[in-house]
């Protein structure tokens, strides 16, 4: 199924000419659709000891990446995975009753059932009813399932108590790989340079206020927020937005049967059925390994494992893309069939339609920039480090066909975490769209890119102006992804705000300037640029720290607490080079735990061990920056103490 992987050893020769799910290997099938089956079918089996993986990993106590030097799921799924928290914890959930249904696992295992169906059955289906439960879902799509899910949970005697909350499977709010299913719009408008910096800014300080990492919609809720606190009571606040109409209802699928419109109309689980014994779930011989002795395996080992898995499944994904490209294209719509990406996700392939057009949007951009496309497909980069480079390297307007500064960017993401490489790229987007000259100078040097930006330090006067003289770039499409009750929202208080503008002043404002100055309130109410709020003592080192965890790929805000590199009982000083910012959880359970080391000279001559372990090296190395320090540099500063 992988012919990149090149396998060399007896078990991976033998596979080599099996799909991943046990079937033989169609070498000659010309059908686009018969090779993205195999495929589908192949997914099924890594799905299965994915989930087996994570299930092992989180159910631990203490919580496996605990010792591995993280102290949030998120994180470590981040930085380690490239997956979501969310993700790794829907994975985990379902891993943790496929031993209870082993129907239902052989199926996953087998791909008879895509992912997308076995993490619905899982909510709900028993050892008595699981082969009623498969035999349904073979009949009707995955919206329909979710239907008759939603009807079962509802006839429960407490909605949610014997599925989903009992169980922890599929908690709402969540597609099929760990995403937030909540429909996203765009909120648009026309800005110039000096906005565009200006969200960039305020991004950063909602982040710092909510304590935590926080999307660009909750961002923009923020500002609306404060925004609408400083309008007067009773003022009014745009058109009032459409209530749904209750007798609204969903249509209902053709394939349902009448069988199960009765267990709907009844509110029960499907009657249970006999079908013999159970089948046992078989994976290929070279994923085996990969599952055996998970109970015995320390965190160490099951991350290992887990990292494996899932560059496998980035490599099969990668296998997809091209597949999926071609079957949803015009051309193929041509022969007389229609595949739409949504439906083939679904019910082939088991992820979710935003993945699968994830998938299809980077092999288009793999034309214009195959250094990404093969990064990805070789594992040297992860899902997460690809969705967050694609709209950088994409840039147009290059006179050579690959230039250097692509190759530049994609080094600079495998030696940083994903904290740091986002906060680059946000700030590189930026400087390409409102200051050109700038992007341009540094634009082969991203380690140049300062996420928090040099702008950031100057004073008020010269942060209005926000670029060079005569360099300022009008009319750029200021655009964020946003749920749509905060789009709304926005848009009605934006408009409110204008008519008042427009009655007090004579004239209609333009949207971006009104969206500057609710910013610029916004701001204001968190204290920013408050002469009388100068920061001193701990307080200037926290800001110094950016009021984060300095501790490489930690997303905590809260909670913050002044460590001691050296500490104060082996005679360190309160010097602010002996100070760093750690979180409570990472200053208790990580450092103190003796699971993270610290050392060296603040704030820019730190150097981070995460894993540390008494026989063995530990996990990860880093310097300050987030940056991953070279087997060279770590040899040569181990063992050493205190700052400086």
């Amino acid at each position: 199924m992988f012919p990149c992987m090149r396998p060399r050893s007896a078990n991976a020769r033998a596979a080599a000419g099996l799909g991943l799910g046990g079937h033989p290997r169609a070498a000659a099938a010309p059908d686009p659709e018969a090779r993205l089956a195999e495929r589908a079918r192949s997914r099924g089996a890594l799905r299965w000891l994915l989930a087996r993986l994570a299930s092992a990993l989180v159910d631990r106590s203490p919580q496996g990446w605990e010792p591995l030097g993280y102290v949030r799921v998120g994180d470590y799924a981040r930085e380690r995975l490239g997956l979501s928290g969310r993700a790794l914890q829907d994975l985990a959930r379902v891993g943790r009753v496929l031993p209870e249904l082993p129907r239902l696992e052989a199926a996953l295992a087998s791909g008879a059932l895509p992912w997308s169906k076995v993490r619905l059955l899982a909510r709900f289906a028993k050892p008595g009813d699981e082969a009623h439960w498969i035999a349904l879902a073979r009949e009707l799509t995955v919206r329909g399932l979710e239907r008759r899910v939603r009807a079962v949970d509802r006839g429960t005697l407490a909605p949610g108590a014997v599925g989903a909350a009992a169980r922890g499977i599929g908690e709402p709010g969540c597609d099929e790989d760990g995403s937030s299913d909540e429909p996203l719009e765009t909120a648009r408008l026309r800005a110039g340079s000096r906005l565009c910096f200006k969200w960039q800014r305020a991004r950063r300080w909602a982040a710092r206020v909510a304590g935590e990492r926080i999307s660009p919609g909750t961002a923009l809720e923020m500002v609306t927020a404060e925004a609408i606190s400083a309008l007067p009571r009773g003022a009014a606040a745009g058109p009032a937005v459409r209530a749904p109409d209750p007798a609204f209802r969903l249509p209902r699928p053709e394939a349902e049967s009448a069988e199960a419109d009765g267990c709907a109309r009844e509110g029960a689980a499907p009657p249970p059925q006999d079908a013999g014994p159970p089948p046992r779930a078989r994976l290929p011989a070279f994923l085996q390994p990969l599952a055996a002795g998970l109970d015995e395996a320390d965190p160490f080992e099951l991350d290992a494992r887990l990292r494996r898995a899932v560059r496998l499944e980035q490599r099969l994904d990668a296998e997809i893309a091209p597949l999926l490209r071609l079957v949803s294209s015009r051309e193929y719509a041509g022969r007389g069939r229609r595949l739409p990406v949504a439906s083939l996700a679904r019910e082939r392939l088991g992820m979710s339609p935003r993945k699968a057009r994830a998938l299809v949007r980077l092999e288009r951009l793999g034309e214009r920039c195959p250094e990404l496309r093969a990064a990805w497909r070789d594992g040297a980069l992860s899902w997460l480090q690809a969705q967050i480079l694609s709209p950088l390297l994409v840039a147009g307007g290059d006179e050579a066909p690959r230039p250097a500064w692509r190759t530049a960017w994609l080094e600079f993401a495998q030696g940083v975490t994903v904290r740091r490489l986002e906060e680059a790229v946000d700030r590189a987007l930026a400087l390409r769209e409102g200051d050109p000259r700038e992007w341009l100078r540094c634009r082969e040097h991203p380690e140049r890119v300062d996420p928090s930006g040099p702008r950031e330090a100057r004073s008020s006067a010269e942060r209005q102006t926000c670029a060079r003289p005569g360099n300022a770039v009008e009319g750029i499409a200021l655009r964020i992804r946003a749920p749509g009750d905060v789009v709304r929202l926005f848009r009605s208080v934006l408009c409110s705000l204008r008519r008042r503008v427009e009655a007090e002043t004579g004239h209609l404002p333009r949207e971006g300037d009104v969206f500057e100055a609710m910013i610029d309130h916004a701001l204001s109410a968190w204290g920013v640029d408050d002469p009388r709020l100068r920061r001193r003592g701990p307080l200037a080192l926290l800001d110094r720290d950016g009021w984060r965890c300095t501790i490489p790929g930690c997303s905590s805000r809260r909670n913050l607490h002044l460590h001691h590199i050296r500490f104060r009982s082996a005679g360190g000083s309160d010097d602010a080079a002996n100070l760093t910012t750690l979180c409570a959880a990472h200053h208790h359970r990580g450092v103190h735990a003796g699971r993270v080391r610290v050392s060296g000279c603040a704030p820019d001559g730190l150097w981070f061990e995460l894993g540390v372990r008494p026989v063995a090296p530990p996990l990860a190395r880093y310097r300050s920056g987030d940056r991953v320090a070279s087997g060279r540099e770590s040899s040569r500063e181990s063992g050493r103490e205190g700052p400086c």
